[in-house]
């Protein structure tokens, strides 16, 4: 599977980022939603970024022209001090885990980051509660990536009868690259 990375077209692909985001609501912790968002309101949630100026992208199979992943960078807070900091998001379909697709997705978004004079980039990895959080493929992935952990919340979310902590990580972009 040849997957190219592109800006998200928030109409044309609200029903794949929808899909490709329902199984981590129905069926895991890495998302503390628990309804499913309609393909109307992810296309909302990708337009709320992209007209904050910030990356949005989309990794398309090349041959079907189906979304594999996508990934963004969002405000991580409303204040105006806060205005160098955004938190990344990365998602990808099943078919195309564990392909080396979210770090493609994570660098693409952490240079877009850089371009924009941003300085610091969080992630916060939600974790269920029954898994070891060294086991975590989140934290794993954030960790190897250059995220320092710092911080980590107790009993936070419930989801699924079962409170769940979260991990907060940050990245200086500053001294990327």
């Amino acid at each position: 599977m040849t997957l190219d990375l592109r800006a998200v077209d928030p109409a044309r692909d609200a029903n794949a980022l929808a899909t490709i985001y329902a199984p981590y609501v129905l069926e895991t912790f890495v998302s503390f939603e628990e309804v499913p968002p309609s393909p109307a309101e992810m296309q909302a949630r990708a337009v709320a970024v992209l007209e904050e100026g910030l990356p949005y992208l989309v990794a398309e199979d090349t041959a079907s022209g189906r979304v594999m992943g996508y990934a963004y960078a969002s405000p991580y807070r409303p204040r105006t001090a806060y205005r160098y900091a955004v938190e990344s998001s990365i998602y990808v379909h099943p078919q195309a885990q564990s392909q080396g697709l979210g770090r493609r997705l994570m660098d693409a978004v952490t240079l877009a980051c850089q371009k924009q004079g941003m300085k610091t980039m969080l992630a916060v990895a939600s974790l269920d509660p029954d898994i070891a959080v060294d086991e975590n493929p989140s934290v794993r992935f954030h960790r190897s990536y250059g995220f320092t952990q710092v911080g980590f919340l107790i009993d936070i979310g419930k989801k699924f009868d079962k409170w769940a902590p979260t991990v907060l990580f940050q990245l200086s972009l500053d001294q990327q690259g």
